[in-house]
């Protein structure tokens, strides 16, 4: 699906993956998460990273609610069909993505933005980036946004962040785990492109190997995870021969 609301474009191993609503703060749409889907679910045995990005000064201000399109009174299918499957959906296919995603993050994450950056594999953020979780000030339960961020960050920072309202400087999301590393912002293209650089050294196999097992090798027994590890093993290095 092309949209003109998200550039994806193949730079040789790399996909790269940029929210073009820069005068929206680069607010989901469905379209924009329709568009990432159907990109992710193509991606073929050569593309070894994903890049993702926003335009502009932020990098998803959060979500543009279908809610008012529904009606008066909107049935709970309904609402489930419309506003809570697509944003799933979209977390979903970037945990489940063959190849690691990468998130670049400048200015404002916050709501469905905030889980958007911080369910990539690895989030480098901008020292100016913000992180926040507003849906409570609406008293909306935000159990989407916690969905895509229950298993990356601890239960309570994760409650506090949610009840809080609080929005993160760059340095609290990084001790709070949200993101890895935190880069003077006019560093952060450079720095991100040394660590895709070294990524793409590696083989896509290899790469997609330890994305598996991150994404699995958790909700295994100890057992399990040991098995699992030696045939992604396996598989890695047979493919040299």
């Amino acid at each position: 699906m092309q949209s003109d609301q998200v550039i994806i474009r193949r730079d040789g191993d790399l996909l790269d993956i940029v929210l073009n609503r820069p005068e929206k703060g680069n607010s989901l749409t469905a379209e924009m998460g329709d568009a990432i889907i159907a990109a992710l679910d193509a991606i073929d045995e050569t593309v070894k990273v994903v890049r993702l990005s926003g335009a502009g000064a932020d990098f998803c201000a959060g979500r543009d609610s279908p809610i008012p399109t529904l009606g008066p009174k909107p049935s709970a299918e309904t609402i489930r069909k419309v506003v809570a499957a697509p944003p799933l959906a979209l977390y979903d296919a970037i945990k489940n993505a063959s190849a690691p995603v990468i998130a670049l993050v400048r200015g404002r994450a916050a709501g469905a933005g905030c889980g958007l950056a911080c369910v990539c594999d690895i989030t480098l953020s901008a020292d100016d980036a913000t992180y926040s979780i507003p849906e409570m000030e609406r008293d909306i339960p935000p159990t989407l946004v916690m969905t895509a961020l229950v298993d990356r960050v601890p239960v309570k920072t994760l409650s506090y962040l949610v009840y809080s309202r609080e929005s993160l400087t760059a340095e609290q999301a990084m001790q709070a785990g949200l993101v890895k590393r935190v880069l003077p912002a006019e560093q952060l293209e450079a720095e991100a492109e040394k660590l895709i650089g070294t990524m793409l050294t590696n083989s896509a196999v290899s790469l997609r190997a330890v994305k598996q097992y991150l994404r699995l090798a958790p909700e295994m027994s100890g057992q399990a995870a040991s098995s699992f590890a030696a045939n992604l093993a396996a598989t890695a290095l047979s493919a040299r021969f």
